[in-house]
């Protein structure tokens, strides 16, 4: 039996899209750069956003200095942190998937490249921080998914250390997170990944948070 849970969160938990591509075009306005789309965004997220924004930069014209990305990834933030859950929302059974398996007594929490105070943020606004031991942030350790440090670090702050456990996440990021960590990884397949989720590798996948129950009950636990 799966005993503790990691979730990661944008494209996972919460559709976070319209929100991370208001701040992105916003900061890329400053720089007199051209508006991403939304497919542009969706396959530029998951490795944080100053990741984000030297991708975006590239993506609309020459590649910018290490010095013109800090300063677009601190318009980034300030943007997001203006309006950080103007269009977000959480994906259809989140809620319902989250109280059954506290209800069960798994054990639940968060790995996401997102800046910790914006994911604190999102949680809370869509009630879902109750939910979740612990909450492992972009800026949390000194390294990111997909490096297993957090990942691993999300399981020990739920108290699953040892125990049997699962990753719950969108993007091959998360896969390789969860390789790394020797966690069993389930895929969504309705995320932000441009590789289908079926190709990432994934000891299940699901289209619903109504099947999530099942496969986590299908995974063969690991220890980590």
């Amino acid at each position: 039996m799966t005993e503790t849970v990691v979730f990661d969160l944008d494209g996972t938990l919460v559709d976070t899209l319209p929100d991370i591509e208001a701040a992105a075009n916003a900061a890329l306005a400053a720089e007199g750069r051209r508006a991403l789309t939304s497919e542009e965004v969706r396959q530029l997220i998951g490795s944080g956003g100053r990741v984000l924004m030297r991708n975006a930069f590239r993506a609309t014209g020459e590649p910018a200095s290490e010095a013109r990305i800090d300063a677009a990834f601190a318009a980034y933030i300030a943007a997001y942190e203006e309006a950080p859950v103007a269009g977000s929302t959480p994906f259809p059974g989140v809620h319902a998937a989250l109280e059954g398996l506290s209800a069960r007594g798994t054990r639940l929490s968060v790995c996401t490249n997102k800046p910790g105070h914006l994911a604190e943020l999102v949680l809370e606004t869509f009630g879902l921080a109750g939910y979740f031991a612990g909450v492992v942030a972009g800026d949390t350790l000194p390294v990111r998914k997909p490096d297993p440090g957090p990942l691993l670090e999300a399981v020990a702050r739920a108290g699953g250390a040892g125990r049997p456990a699962a990753m719950v996440g969108d993007s091959q990021i998360d896969a390789d997170a969860a390789r790394a960590a020797a966690i069993p990884f389930v895929a969504v397949s309705f995320g932000y990944s441009p590789v289908p989720a079926a190709a990432l590798g994934a000891d299940a996948v699901i289209d619903g948070f109504d099947t999530l129950g099942a496969a986590l009950d299908g995974l063969h636990g690991t220890r980590p």
